[in-house]
C-alpha cells in the first residue's frame, strides 16, 4: 500500500512536470518515465469519402450521405490523423536535452461481411510533409505503422502486418478469421521516442512487441488512423486511447518497457 501511495505522489509530481499523464515502467535500478499525452482524432481533416469521427468520438466507415468536401480534409490518405508531435530543438553539447518517450494505443472491432482487398484498420506515424500522399500508411514514404489485412502468404485469415516507409515486414498470422460473421476487437500500441529515434508497436492481444524501428526523424510526426475502405467489410469503429485513458497495466508496462530496451 506505501509502495503504490508513493506511486501516485511521484506520478503527480511528474504530471505537473511535463504536463500530461505519466508513467513509470521498468525495474527499480533503469526506471523510464513515459508520457502518455492527450491526442485526438481530427474531425475535420477525415477523408469522409472513406470515414468519418463519430460525436462519441471514434473513427467509423462513412456512409455515402455523411461525405464532405472540406478544403483542410485529407484527399489521399483513406482516414484521419491527430496533432504532430514535434521532434525536440538541436541537441547541444553543453546542454543536452532529454526527451521522455510517448505511447498511446488504438482499439478496434470489426465484423467480416464479405471479401477482403485492403487493410481492415491501419495505425502508426507519418513525417508531417507525407500524410497525405498515399492511400495507405504501408505505401507512404518516411512512415512507420502497422496494419491488419489479407496477405499474400496467408490466405484463410488476416494477418498483422508492420511497414517501414512503404515496405512490408513481418507478417503475424492468424490475427482473425475472414468467415462472414466473424466479429472481434483488435488492440495495438504506439512506443515512440523522438528524441532517441525510436517507435515500436506492440499487439496487445498477442502481448508481443511486433517490432523496433531506430530512425533519425527529420520532419514532426503525425499519427495517423485508418479503419480501412471497403464496401463489403464491415462494421469498423476505431478508439484512440490517451492520456488518462490508457490503463496502464504491469503487462503493458513490461512490453513499453521491451519495446524501449
Amino acid at each position: 500500500m506505501a509502495e503504490d501511495e508513493q506511486r501516485l505522489a511521484e506520478n503527480a509530481s511528474l504530471e505537473r512536470d511535463f504536463g500530461s499523464t505519466v508513467h513509470i515502467v521498468g525495474d527499480e535500478s533503469r526506471p523510464l518515465t513515459i508520457s502518455c499525452p492527450k491526442l485526438h482524432l481530427d474531425a475535420a481533416r477525415t477523408n469522409t469519402l472513406c470515414c468519418h469521427v463519430t460525436t462519441d468520438g471514434e473513427l467509423a466507415e462513412s456512409s455515402p450521405d455523411i461525405r464532405d468536401e472540406g478544403q483542410n480534409r485529407l484527399q489521399e490518405y483513406a482516414g484521419t490523423c491527430s496533432s504532430p508531435i514535434p521532434l525536440p530543438p538541436p541537441t547541444s553539447t553543453l546542454t543536452p536535452l532529454p526527451t521522455t518517450p510517448t505511447y498511446w494505443e488504438t482499439k478496434t472491432r470489426v465484423r467480416m461481411v464479405g471479401p477482403v482487398w485492403r487493410p481492415v484498420l491501419e495505425m502508426g506515424v507519418v513525417e508531417a510533409g507525407q500524410v497525405d500522399s498515399e492511400r495507405w500508411v504501408s505505401e507512404q514514404r518516411r512512415s512507420w505503422g502497422v496494419s491488419v489485412e489479407r496477405c499474400g502468404i496467408h490466405r484463410e485469415g488476416l494477418c498483422t502486418r508492420v511497414c517501414r516507409e512503404g515496405e512490408q515486414g513481418v507478417c503475424h498470422q492468424n490475427t482473425m478469421s475472414r468467415t462472414p460473421g466473424t466479429q472481434a476487437t483488435l488492440h495495438y500500441g504506439v512506443v515512440l521516442d523522438v528524441g532517441r529515434g525510436r517507435v515500436a508497436f506492440i499487439d496487445l492481444d498477442r502481448g508481443i512487441v511486433l517490432v523496433k524501428f531506430d530512425e533519425v526523424f527529420r520532419e514532426p510526426l503525425v499519427p495517423v488512423f485508418s479503419v480501412g475502405w471497403s464496401p463489403f467489410v464491415n462494421t469498423r469503429s476505431m478508439s484512440l486511447i490517451s492520456g488518462e485513458d490508457v490503463d496502464m497495466t504491469d503487462t503493458k508496462r513490461a512490453l513499453v518497457y521491451r519495446a524501449l530496451r
